[in-house]
């Protein structure tokens, strides 16, 4: 089990913020102020009109721009550009007298002539920069981390062995032998990321069946105390889209090094709901505290269901740090 800091979704988070832009804009806060040893740097408030953070004392503005995938190739530099010339717009007004781009990619020659040419005295602080202070502040970003889990193997063929029918399931095993590659697998239930191998030849409906194997996450339960049924729905979503059960990994186009997410959703619904009218069912609900609308019920439900489910994943990963395959 390790952490890697690679600066893209899901790997790096910021457990306040869902949008990946704003995650990064505050990681680079967070790691600015740690580099300067002061607290005064800070995120500024919308419109930010091409200066993201300002560290006043020293009239610094930062505009951060993050790429999702990773690629230097997928930097927008014009999007940069039109971030430096609003900046230029309220430069006065602010007072700042340095601009530094923040990026968690190392961007290309052609991108940073382009940047000078808009603003000749601009710093940038590339991918190894926020390496470099990653490193330098271990303990304080490990927040900020997934860790990743190496899954061997012998853990998949594993699961292939109990889940799937002896014929097919030697098929599968087989194609894990002979054409096998890693993907990173995250949940959005749990913070840990996984690295797997599989086969381009899966389809989805295979993965799936291996990851509901690794996690042995209920199907579903009744929460008796809040009169709530409760089921799990699984997809494996690819580049923000659901994989279709029937498509192989190779034709959904994931390959080696793909992120993927395992994603399971909670579906819950009223159990009494069948009963309305039932005088035996009314004087139940009432004992279970009828002043808690349907709603109410159903969110503490699908927490109570939440902490299961969250329990399955630690059981997993405690399975592999103790060499149980």
């Amino acid at each position: 089990m390790s952490t890697h800091y690679r600066l893209v979704p899901p790997f790096l988070y910021v457990p306040e913020e869902q949008d990946f832009s704003k995650a990064w804009e505050f990681f680079c806060c967070k790691l600015l102020n740690l580099s300067n040893t002061t607290t005064e740097i800070y995120v500024r408030n919308p419109p930010e009109q091409g200066v993201d953070l300002y560290y006043p004392s020293q009239s610094i503005a930062y505009q951060c721009k993050s790429v999702e995938s990773g690629k230097s190739g997928d930097f927008n530099v014009t999007k940069a550009v039109e971030s430096i010339e609003a900046a230029k717009r309220i430069q006065a007004e602010l007072g700042w007298k340095k601009y530094v781009l923040c990026v968690n990619v190392a961007i290309s020659g052609a991108a940073e002539a382009t940047l000078k040419k808009a603003l000749p005295d601009i710093e940038i602080l590339p991918y190894s920069h926020w390496i470099g202070l990653c490193e330098a502040n271990p303990i304080e970003v490990e927040r900020n981390f997934r860790r990743l889990v190496e899954v061997p193997r012998a853990k998949v063929l594993d699961a292939i062995h109990n889940r799937f029918l002896d014929h097919y399931s030697d098929q599968l095993k087989e194609k894990v032998v002979d054409t096998s590659f890693d993907v990173f697998l995250y949940s959005n239930r749990h913070d840990t990321a996984y690295r797997v191998p599989v086969s381009e030849d899966f389809s989805c409906r295979d993965l799936l069946g291996i990851f509901r194997e690794f996690f042995k996450l209920p199907e579903s339960d009744r929460i008796s105390s809040e009169g709530i049924d409760v089921s799990l729905s699984h997809a494996v979503v690819f580049n923000g889209k659901k994989v279709p059960l029937s498509v192989s990994l190779k034709d959904a186009g994931i390959a080696h090094g793909s992120v993927i997410t395992y994603w399971t959703t909670i579906i819950w619904k009223d159990a009494e709901a069948k009963f309305e009218g039932d005088v035996i069912h009314m004087i139940t609900s009432d004992m279970n505290g009828s002043s808690r609308t349907r709603s109410q019920r159903g969110k503490r439900a699908v927490s109570a269901f939440s902490e299961r489910l969250s329990e399955c994943f630690q059981d997993f990963d405690n399975s592999i740090s103790s060499g149980n395959v």
